[in-house]
């Protein structure tokens, strides 16, 4: 590669924050909703949300960039099957992922420089407190984000109900921990209706996440932290992305919480988990993510870095599945 195609190439790396932007401003104007019945001229599109048409056009162009929306020669906009994702009424919705990714998040980077300095996490450099913090004193934006996880972790949910099918089968009780919006857990009894699922989070992500459970799935709401007790008595405990949020001494609390209310359950551990030769974008990008966006220490972690930490919590690994999101399920159990 000649020094020309180079120099296209970091011209347009440095422009990609527009990309992410841009699908961020038409998730928070709501554009793809505006679209729903029919297309509209970028006038009338403009005029609904109180916006310059021309900014707008040119916000949308970017976006068709990447294969969103829809630009006629005549200057409607409609939505296509890509920008149908960014709706709040699909059940595929992307569109509180890309609200949080493209403003707590896009800001929080600003922060990766001290991250590289110090070790230290980038949003608590940018907004003087952690991420829970934030979340805990701004609820509007907690409620985005409480959201932007469901929609991060449907697939995730149906990988492993079909991943871990012997496991759920055999259970009577299942808990989700730190499971937010309940989607995991959801999925988990429409997958298995013999099963009784509850999920364990914050008081205020409880209180947030209630009205959009279905009533049909039955999901009990416990407030609680993770970090002093969990409830005792179910058959499986399911511990997905939280980990990875985490140093290491924090992680050997939770652990040990969890290991303390085990029993003879099951603990099934879903990370990204990020090897030293990874070449897969989406797991590279995740572990430079998590030191810039998490607690202060935090680093990507390994198979092996995993097994090392769950071992030192006293639990035993059973198996090692990999689903097809990216993420590792470590099945574990009381170390005898």
């Amino acid at each position: 590669m000649d020094n020309s195609e180079v120099t296209k190439r970091i011209s347009e790396i440095m422009m990609f924050p527009l990309a992410a932007k841009s699908l961020n401003v038409l998730s928070e104007l709501g554009i793809a909703d505006h679209l729903l019945s029919h297309s509209l001229a970028i006038d009338d599109l403009a005029r609904r949300c109180e916006v310059d048409a021309t900014i707008l056009m040119n916000t949308l162009k970017v976006a068709n960039v990447f294969g969103f929306f829809s630009i006629a020669d005549n200057g409607l906009i409609d939505n296509n099957d890509s920008s149908l994702l960014l709706t709040s009424t699909n059940p595929d919705s992307m569109r509180h992922f890309c609200q949080l990714f493209g403003d707590e998040y896009y800001q929080a980077y600003q922060g990766m420089l001290n991250t590289c300095q110090t070790s230290e996490s980038g949003f608590k450099h940018i907004y003087q407190q952690t991420l829970y913090q934030y979340l805990e004193q701004n609820p509007t934006r907690s409620l985005v984000y409480n959201l932007a996880m469901r929609d991060f972790s449907r697939p995730v949910g149906l990988a492993l109900s079909r991943a871990c099918a012997d496991t759920f089968e055999q259970a009577g009780s299942v808990l989700d921990i730190g499971g937010g919006s309940g989607v995991i857990a959801s999925q988990l009894v429409r997958a298995f209706p013999h099963l009784s699922a509850s999920v364990l989070d914050r008081a205020d992500v409880c209180e947030q996440c209630t009205p959009y459970l279905d009533a049909c799935d039955n999901i009990e709401m416990i407030p609680g932290d993770f970090f002093q007790s969990i409830p005792s008595g179910y058959d499986v405990l399911v511990l997905k992305n939280v980990l990875h949020n985490w140093n290491n001494e924090s992680c050997q609390r939770i652990l040990k919480s969890i290991h303390a209310s085990l029993g003879e359950g099951k603990l099934l551990v879903i990370e990204p988990l990020v090897e030293s030769e990874e070449a897969s974008p989406r797991l590279v990008f995740n572990a430079l993510f998590q030191s810039v966006i998490c607690e202060d220490g935090t680093y990507q972690r390994s198979e092996a870095d995993m097994k090392a930490l769950l071992t030192q919590c006293d639990l035993s690994l059973v198996s090692c599945t990999k689903l097809p999101t990216g993420h590792t399920v470590l099945e574990l159990v009381k170390k005898i």
